[in-house]
């Protein structure tokens, strides 16, 4: 079993999913379309329309951004929160949230990217499990990927272990097996927590890193900075997303990585579909983070060994 960690309870067809805007502003229409297909697939859903308020996403409404997410952890008839969107603007409201309410009410949390912030937040003070997954206004829709909707599904609906994840374009940078709790998320937001008090802990982990339109030379410097921070030491294996725009070509950042995990005997695997997609249609991979995990790279699959909800 992973470190010791809060589950929150399964989601069932007819619950209801809180939508929350704790980031940027988004598609209206894109937004509905998210909301319709929750609704299709059996659950309720609950948001408050000051979400549509042009100014919402600007920091004159850092409390209120904050005090929704408080609401909607307090609301008993919530099960699960999700995210309208990501973008900029989620490490503005943290001063606001409230940590007895989320505390006494662990509920499944989903997002990514700037919600790396929450992700990060919410695991530090709360010790729950949360999810690294879509967004309801840009990857729910009818006729979503179905790799996406299926991962989704089972991984906040089922108490058993996802298992075996395997994808034919995943790239072993270095070989190996190792298992640990699974920690991670955008490798920007990753990087700006260090000193702060919801720093990632990276102790017996396997880390996922994601990100998107950042040059090699950032990439670099991210990398850099977690491992001058102790943050690579303890390690038992790394992760890499698509990591979208950054690079070249794939082998500028296998250089990279070898150079900085030259003397760290871990396996590195790139490639995994989860977080920012090259296109809007490719599968995003839903995954439990706070639970174990084991990352085969000579066999080129991630392992999900215990479930993220009970």
């Amino acid at each position: 079993m992973g470190e010791n960690i809060v589950k929150p309870p399964k989601l069932n067809r007819g619950d209801t999913i809180g939508v929350v805007a704790p980031a940027s502003s988004f598609d209206i229409e894109n937004f509905r379309k998210g909301i319709r297909m929750l609704r299709l697939l059996g659950y309720k859903v609950k948001y408050e329309r000051s979400i549509f308020n042009k100014c919402w996403s600007q920091p004159g409404h850092n409390k209120q951004r904050a005090y929704q997410i408080n609401r909607m952890f307090a609301d008993p008839q919530i099960k699960a929160i999700f995210c309208a969107k990501a973008g900029y603007g989620s490490v503005e409201i943290l001063p606001y949230l409230d940590k007895r309410i989320i505390r006494r009410n662990p509920k499944i949390f989903v997002g990514y990217s700037d919600i790396t912030i929450l992700l990060l937040y919410l695991r530090k003070f709360a010790r729950m499990t949360v999810f690294h997954g879509p967004v309801v206004s840009d990857e729910i829709y009818e006729g979503m990927n179905p790799v996406t909707l299926d991962y989704l599904l089972r991984t906040l609906s089922q108490t058993m272990p996802l298992g075996s994840i395997m994808f034919p374009h995943l790239i072993a940078f270095k070989p190996g097996k190792g298992s640990g709790v699974l920690v991670g998320g955008n490798m920007s937001l990753i990087t700006e927590s260090i000193g702060t008090p919801y720093k990632i802990s990276t102790k017996n982990t396997i880390l996922f890193l994601e990100d998107i339109a950042e040059d090699l030379e950032h990439i670099r410097n991210y990398l850099m900075r977690l491992r001058q921070a102790g943050k690579f030491r303890k390690i038992k294996g790394v992760l890499f997303g698509k990591m979208v725009d950054c690079f070249e070509t794939q082998e500028n950042l296998k250089t990279l990585v070898n150079t900085i995990f030259k003397d760290y005997d871990i396996p590195i695997l790139f490639g995994f579909p989860s977080g920012h997609k090259y296109k809007k249609e490719a599968p995003h991979v839903t995954l439990p983070l706070g639970v174990t995990a084991t990352i085969d790279a000579d066999n080129l699959l991630l392992e999900i060994n215990e479930a993220g909800v009970q």
